[in-house]
Protein backbone atom coordinates (compact mmCIF):
# COMPACT_ATOMS: atom_id res chain seq x y z
CA UNK A 1 0.00 0.00 0.00
CA UNK A 2 1.14 3.33 -0.78
CA UNK A 3 1.76 5.71 1.98
CA UNK A 4 -0.43 9.30 2.09
CA UNK A 5 -0.67 12.37 4.33
CA UNK A 6 -3.47 11.44 7.10
CA UNK A 7 -5.12 14.20 5.63
CA UNK A 8 -5.48 12.26 2.25
CA UNK A 9 -5.94 8.86 3.54
CA UNK A 10 -9.20 9.40 4.63
CA UNK A 11 -11.10 10.56 1.63
CA UNK A 12 -8.99 8.32 0.19
CA UNK A 13 -9.81 5.23 2.19
CA UNK A 14 -13.68 6.33 2.36
CA UNK A 15 -13.88 6.24 -1.59
CA UNK A 16 -12.02 3.11 -2.35
CA UNK A 17 -14.53 1.42 0.60
CA UNK A 18 -17.89 2.78 -0.96
CA UNK A 19 -16.50 1.97 -4.94
CA UNK A 20 -14.79 -1.16 -4.30
CA UNK A 21 -11.83 0.09 -6.47
CA UNK A 22 -8.47 -0.17 -5.02
CA UNK A 23 -5.97 0.84 -7.72
CA UNK A 24 -5.45 4.15 -6.46
CA UNK A 25 -4.08 2.46 -3.19
CA UNK A 26 -2.11 -0.10 -4.21
CA UNK A 27 1.31 -0.32 -4.26
CA UNK A 28 1.75 -0.35 -8.57
CA UNK A 29 4.75 -3.06 -8.34
CA UNK A 30 1.69 -5.68 -7.27
CA UNK A 31 0.28 -4.85 -10.99
CA UNK A 32 -3.44 -5.98 -10.30
CA UNK A 33 -2.22 -9.10 -8.49
CA UNK A 34 -3.99 -9.19 -4.93
CA UNK A 35 -7.49 -10.31 -3.87
CA UNK A 36 -10.08 -8.68 -4.32
CA UNK A 37 -11.33 -9.40 -0.44
CA UNK A 38 -8.26 -9.06 0.65
CA UNK A 39 -7.63 -6.10 -0.13
CA UNK A 40 -11.29 -4.77 1.18
CA UNK A 41 -10.43 -5.99 4.33
CA UNK A 42 -6.75 -4.35 4.72
CA UNK A 43 -8.65 -0.99 3.47
CA UNK A 44 -11.19 -1.36 5.94
CA UNK A 45 -8.92 -2.04 8.87
CA UNK A 46 -6.54 0.97 7.68
CA UNK A 47 -9.87 3.23 7.67
CA UNK A 48 -10.79 1.98 11.23
CA UNK A 49 -7.51 2.61 12.67
CA UNK A 50 -7.69 6.12 11.57
CA UNK A 51 -10.85 7.09 13.20
CA UNK A 52 -11.02 10.91 14.69
CA UNK A 53 -12.47 8.99 17.95
CA UNK A 54 -10.03 7.23 19.72
CA UNK A 55 -12.75 5.53 21.50
CA UNK A 56 -13.85 4.21 18.20
CA UNK A 57 -10.26 3.11 17.13
CA UNK A 58 -9.73 -0.34 17.24
CA UNK A 59 -7.12 -2.21 19.81
CA UNK A 60 -3.95 -3.52 17.87
CA UNK A 61 -4.87 -7.00 19.36
CA UNK A 62 -8.02 -6.45 16.76
CA UNK A 63 -6.31 -4.89 14.05
CA UNK A 64 -3.95 -8.55 14.20
CA UNK A 65 -6.90 -10.60 14.51
CA UNK A 66 -8.28 -9.27 11.31
CA UNK A 67 -5.52 -10.98 9.27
Amino acid sequence: MLLVPLSQSRPLLNRAIDEQEFEELVDPRLDGNYDDVEMFRVIEAAAACIRHSAARRPKMGQVRACG
